[in-house]
């Protein structure tokens, strides 16, 4: 009795150890990406979050508990080194054949940084930036990619397959989450669409060039950009030229994020007839989980209409 009763527990824990190790330990630097994770991996695991926090990936210093997430994944997905720079010495010590690097995938509509010369600015503006900020130098591509929900459909293939490589036990679960979370893509396109269309004509104004990929998706008109990436010094100059074209261009609305503060947003606005919305393309106080770059996307579309109806 007690050698058939250690045989079965033996059988079980043998069970749960396989069991162990065909679930993959998944590990996504940001929150838009984690959610179209959580999608693929639904009833199979939950994927890790990287970066929790509100910091910018440029900047992020990462934790000890963080290393910790990183050196036991068996799939570590990241936007591009020169996205997630913040984490760049430590991204160099992972096992290539363990990251996804999403900004690598060929079939990807990737756009450059647009020529931030549309406002105009003086040669000791561009000298100032580009001390400031050599990483977002014009050899760099924008990596925003996510807010172009074709881009999205293309990254989630590409991670269903690696899914499938790494866990190839529950194939079937991936492919079929993979094909509703393409419908409901595809649905979620078509609804921002036609929220859009009544403003698509609608000048607007971008503190920071960060739209691009949203823009372009739903054919917008190309807004006046105030400053061409995260973190430019908004000089004296460059907030004259763009009073003076928002006014020459009659524009109503002005988008930024969240990491410009009330000061620089008061600078540009004072004098002028045009109200200011907030948009968070990474959508950091949403939950995480599946539903957030549902809800990200919503949100971005839900402002832009605020601002410019």
């Amino acid at each position: 009795m007690n050698r058939r009763l250690l045989l079965g527990l033996i059988f079980i824990i043998s069970i749960n150890i396989n069991a162990a190790q065909h679930t993959p330990n998944i590990v996504v630097s940001i929150k838009p990406i984690h959610s179209i994770v959580s999608t693929l991996m639904n009833g199979v695991s939950k994927p890790q979050l990287l970066l929790k926090s509100n910091e910018s990936a440029h900047t992020f210093h990462i934790k000890p508990s963080q290393l910790n997430l990183l050196s036991n994944a068996d799939l570590l997905i990241t936007i591009g080194d020169n996205f997630e720079s913040g984490l760049s010495k430590v991204l160099r010590n992972i096992d290539e054949n363990v990251r996804l690097n999403l900004s690598e995938i060929k079939e990807l509509q990737i756009y450059d940084f647009r020529d931030h010369n549309e406002i105009g600015h003086d040669e000791h503006d561009e000298h100032d930036e580009h001390d400031e900020h050599d990483e977002h130098d014009e050899h760099y591509k924008d990596l925003h990619l996510w807010l172009d929900i074709d881009n999205v459909q293309i990254i989630a293939n590409k991670i269903s397959q690696r899914l499938i490589e790494i866990d190839p036990s529950n194939k079937e679960k991936y492919n079929t989450n993979y094909l509703e979370l393409e419908s409901k893509l595809s649905q979620l396109k078509e609804k921002i669409q036609f929220q859009l269309k009544p403003i698509k004509l609608i000048p607007f104004a971008v503190f920071s060039d960060t739209l691009q990929y949203f823009e372009k998706s739903f054919d917008l008109k190309n807004p006046v950009v105030i400053t061409p990436y995260h973190g430019a010094r908004l000089s004296i100059n460059r907030v004259i030229k763009s009073k003076n074209k928002i006014k020459n261009l009659e524009i109503r609305c002005l988008i930024y994020g969240p990491e410009n503060t009330p000061k620089q947003i008061n600078v540009l606005v004072e004098g002028l007839d045009i109200k200011a919305h907030s948009i968070d393309i990474l959508g950091a106080k949403l939950d995480s989980g599946s539903e957030q770059y549902f809800d990200l996307m919503k949100e971005i579309s839900n402002q832009l209409v605020a601002c410019l109806e």
